[in-house]
């Protein structure tokens, strides 16, 4: 017969396990720079020298061609839902097929990979121009 405090030890030691992931403090938050309430102001010093030299120009026009490609790998990402979710439910009914319809099911990776590169670029364009003062130009 195993003793209470045996039977304990599993349930201790994962509770000792979540307690000590929980305790560990999370990254910094890069300054706010463009709040109300923000703790300084943005400089160009914010921004990489080829940053820096950029025109209202060229950042308008990088900025349309970041619009053109999030706009291209969103209807990537919206084309495959249909055929990812129809993927999940085979493998939720299916045993043999589940390994195929996992494998299947979330193909958009690269995509929300390249998306999110896109919205942290097009986030410091919009920061630099309005720095410079350049004319509100694309959604």
């Amino acid at each position: 017969m195993q003793s209470f405090s045996n039977r304990r030890a599993p349930f201790v030691i994962l509770t000792a396990l979540l307690l000590a992931c929980c305790s560990t403090p999370a990254p910094p938050l890069p300054p706010d720079t463009t709040s109300i309430n923000r703790t300084r102001d943005l400089t160009l010093d914010d921004f990489t020298p080829e940053a820096r030299v950029m025109t209202c120009e060229q950042i308008a026009d990088e900025r349309r061609q970041i619009a053109d490609r999030m706009s291209k790998a969103n209807d990537v990402i919206a084309s495959n839902r249909s055929r990812d979710e129809a993927a999940m439910f085979a493998a939720l009914l299916i045993a043999p097929i589940a390994y195929g319809g996992m494998a299947a099911a979330g193909s958009n990776g690269p995509e929300r990979t390249e998306n999110a590169k896109l919205y942290e670029r097009r986030d410091t364009l919009i920061k630099l121009a309005t720095l410079k003062h350049c004319p509100a130009a694309i959604p």
